[in-house]
């Protein structure tokens, strides 16, 4: 199975231009949204007795706490809280208009868009700091990612899917530095049902949290990443060895559009690694027959689209060939002796 170069089809000049506008108002949005999380989340004044108190809260399911006797310094505490609240609120509707702006010009410019489900996850991931320092996007959904990396659309690989697929890469290779002050609010459990209450973790698969409409959410792990933080909750299958390969290399972040105009985050595995990782899938004993033919095709567009547009970065070469696995090594030399590509140093 070969796709020839003539068989994508590049994104114009334009779009590029549209896909990194949209990138900009996204990392401004999410910068506004962390700040504004990080301040309490109400402070107003306490009367106990006949003495009035600040009182601050934390966050909406934590108790008030009191902070001293009503006072000048008091008084403009509250009043710089009132004031840096109602400046992000302002911000924060601002850049999500501007975003949303820049995203419908995406959507008409036909660039490929995630399902908003998927995306509010995403979205939520992103501001609590976990995507990318503790979980990627992996499966379908990372294909949008891939077009976006190469400047094209792919003949095939990006098929629309309604379960969502995430790995987890906290202390390995793939995991970016921490990009929030201080310790995560919340874990992609948490993230989940403050999203949607609705969502529990399935007891005969306890790798999947499932709401009350059946969307299915999946943790995977590698060996190498076991135990899992108490506070997780999902309990990936510890036996999936072919995890460890998509924490390899360099992993791709990139912003999208949804379907309905919003901007969502993706961080996903490197592509090379991506594309035989499903090439082996796709020939796995216990793999759904009815998935072998997808991932067969996934593998060999994605690869073939790395040796095309990003051969520069994601150099297909000896050094690469002498870093695969021996499971994954035939398939590597399979695809270069039906491309007749001589991976040099």
């Amino acid at each position: 199975m070969k796709y020839e170069k003539n068989e994508f089809a590049p994104f114009s000049a334009e779009s590029q231009r549209v896909r990194a506008n949209l990138e900009q108002s996204y990392a401004a949005w999410v910068d506004a949204k962390r700040e504004f999380d990080d301040l309490p989340a109400s402070m107003f004044w306490k009367t106990v007795g006949d003495v009035q108190y600040l009182a601050i809260k934390g966050d909406s399911d934590s108790n008030a706490k009191t902070h001293g006797r009503r006072d000048e310094a008091g008084e403009k505490r509250l009043a710089h809280y009132q004031e840096e609240k109602e400046r992000l609120t302002q911000r924060i509707r601002a850049l999500d208009a501007q975003a949303s702006e820049r995203a419908g010009l995406y959507r008409r410019l036909r660039m490929p868009s995630i399902l908003d489900r998927q995306a509010e996850i995403l979205r939520r991931l992103d501001v609590e700091g976990l995507l990318g320092t503790d979980l990627m996007v992996v499966g379908t959904n990372a294909f949008i990612a891939y077009e976006l990396a190469c400047g094209a659309r792919f003949p095939t690989g990006n098929e629309e899917t309604e379960d969502f697929d995430m790995a987890w890469c906290r202390g390995s290779g793939a995991s970016l530095a921490s990009i929030r002050p201080g310790d995560q609010k919340k874990s992609l459990f948490a993230c989940l049902r403050s999203l949607d209450a609705s969502y529990t973790i399935n007891p005969k698969k306890p790798y999947q949290a499932v709401n009350r409409n059946g969307y299915e959410v999946e943790l995977l792990a590698a060996p190498s990443t076991h135990p899992l933080p108490s506070d997780v909750a999902f309990e990936p299958m510890t036996s999936l060895v072919e995890q460890e390969w998509l924490l390899k290399g360099q992993p791709i972040s990139v912003v999208v559009a949804t379907i309905k105009g919003r901007a969502c985050p993706l961080y996903v595995p490197d592509p090379r690694w991506m594309a035989l990782h499903k090439m082996w899938l796709a020939e796995k004993p216990e793999r759904n027959i009815a998935k072998r033919g997808k991932d067969q095709r996934q593998g060999n567009v994605l690869l073939d689209a790395v040796h095309y547009f990003l051969s520069d970065v994601y150099r297909l070469d000896v050094d690469f060939l002498m870093g695969l696995p021996e499971e994954l090594r035939s398939y590597f030399d399979r695809w270069c002796a039906l491309r007749n590509v001589i991976p040099n140093s």
